[in-house]
């Protein structure tokens, strides 16, 4: 991440980008702020308002690939984002808040370590539509894992079966 790239996506003058942000650290907090505004909206109602497991992997499935969803391009600012914070501590404590944003969101509807797992798969699905912009996930595909996390996996799963097997 660059003033000069981060400039020439935003199609603003370069002079610009300098004056309103000294720094690309100030730069990178203020996307970073922005970022965790939207996540009330994006993710925290719809789950908030989800009133069984089904409605909260519903809630995933829109996240990942649905109307909630973030786009391409956001998805490659937080991952440029992720990266930089991985040098500078503090774009490092803010990534932090934002994930721990991101687990108080999931903790009213489904218990800690679920949430984490639900967190890093939805980072990880982000990242694959990162690497494959040209191919769209299935929602099938998407939601079967949300829906074993969550605890919904189908009664004809595999697992299930062996379960029965052995009951």
């Amino acid at each position: 991440m660059s003033y000069r790239g981060v400039a020439a996506h935003a199609e603003v003058p370069l002079g610009s980008m300098t004056y309103y942000f000294p720094t690309l650290e100030g730069l990178i907090l203020s996307a970073l702020d922005s970022t965790r505004s939207e996540l009330e909206p994006r993710y925290a109602a719809p789950l908030r308002d989800a009133r069984s497991p089904a409605d909260v992997v519903d809630a995933l499935v829109d996240a990942t690939i649905g109307s909630t969803s973030p786009s391409l391009a956001d998805i490659r600012l937080y991952e440029e984002i992720r990266h930089y914070g991985a040098r500078d501590p503090k774009v490092a404590a803010v990534l932090q808040a934002v994930e721990d944003d991101s687990l108080v969101m999931l903790q009213p509807v489904v218990p800690t370590s679920i949430a984490l797992a639900i967190n890093a798969l939805l980072w990880g699905w982000w990242s694959h539509r990162l690497a494959h912009p040209d191919t769209s996930l299935d929602e099938g595909t998407v939601r079967r894992p949300y829906e074993a996390i969550v605890g919904l996996a189908a009664p004809d799963h595999p697992f299930h079966t062996k379960e029965q097997n052995h009951a």
